[in-house]
């Protein structure tokens, strides 16, 4: 109910925007833009502020892709308008506190520059995108790097809990190095160990700290190679197949911090700790 409410309102805003005359202007990025209701009285957004908004946005077959209301009433959206000319951020850049607007955005330009990933499949190339947005507030830049901040302490604070539990539950006695790797050697390997510089060819698994698997190499029959000290991997990687030997088999506990940190990545949620499971094949 709650997204067909949300369309029916943004339907009718449309509707109110385009019983005008030349009601969508144009920035000179492309960005089309209308007014459905404006509050020149009220606040705006400064770079660095956030919006609070209910927004939904269309591809050119009306499918809707994204509906705020679905996620959460008060969804925010960063202030960063300067440093993505061409998105739908310019555009809402010019949003009091209380406006309602229309913006038509290059798809392409959307997903790999707004969001940062490929645009998906099913969605044409020279497309556009129409978003409904209707701003109810603005956050503080000020307020915002607060919050963040006792958000990060919440979440580390609550990864170094999962990982001390994993700790005690896999009885693991080896000490953390400086940066909190933990590397629990499975199978001795022989010779000299690898090191920066080398081109190493590694078989691994990957796995939550509850034991769920993400990725494995062996399932692929494909082992991974890649130079070692040249930031291919993530940082625990790097330090942990750097005192491996040939042959050697070793459980390295990643913490977030030498993974994927605070933001995570496709499949991997922000603050995870990482287990991998590695076998050093070779090195040269």
């Amino acid at each position: 109910m709650k997204r067909f409410g949300l369309y029916i309102v943004f339907a009718l805003l449309l509707a109110a925007c385009t019983e005008r005359e030349n009601v969508f202007l144009t920035l000179p990025s492309g960005v089309e833009y209308c007014f459905v209701e404006q509050n020149p009285d009220s606040a705006m957004a400064k770079p660095g502020d956030a919006w609070i908004l209910d927004v939904c946005y269309y591809d050119e077959s009306d499918s809707l892709l994204f509906d705020s209301r679905s996620v959460t009433p008060n969804f925010t959206m960063e202030c960063r308008p300067d440093s993505l000319p061409g998105c739908v951020e310019e555009a809402m850049a010019m949003l009091h506190s209380g406006d309602s607007i229309i913006i038509k955005v290059d798809a392409e330009r959307f997903f790999n520059f707004s969001r940062g990933i490929e645009m998906p499949s099913f969605i044409k190339k020279g497309s556009r995108l129409t978003f409904y947005a209707r701003c109810h507030g603005i956050v503080p830049q000020a307020t915002l790097e607060k919050q963040f901040g006792e958000y990060i302490r919440k979440m580390m604070a609550n990864e170094q809990m999962l990982i001390s539990n994993y700790i005690e539950r896999e009885q693991i006695v080896a000490v953390p190095s400086p940066t909190g790797l933990y590397k629990v050697i499975l199978q001795p390997g022989k010779g000299k160990e690898t090191a920066a510089g080398k081109t190493v060819t590694v078989n691994y698994v990957g796995m939550f700290v509850e034991g769920t698997e993400f990725d494995n190499s062996y399932k692929r029959n494909r082992p991974l190679t890649f130079p070692l000290g040249k930031e291919y991997v993530i940082p625990g990687w790097e330090e942990g197949i750097a005192t491996m030997k040939k042959g050697e088999k070793a459980r390295l506990v990643v913490p977030s911090n030498l993974a994927y940190g605070p933001e995570g990545t496709k499949g991997i949620p922000p603050f995870s700790t990482l287990i991998f499971d590695i076998e050093l094949v070779d090195f040269k």
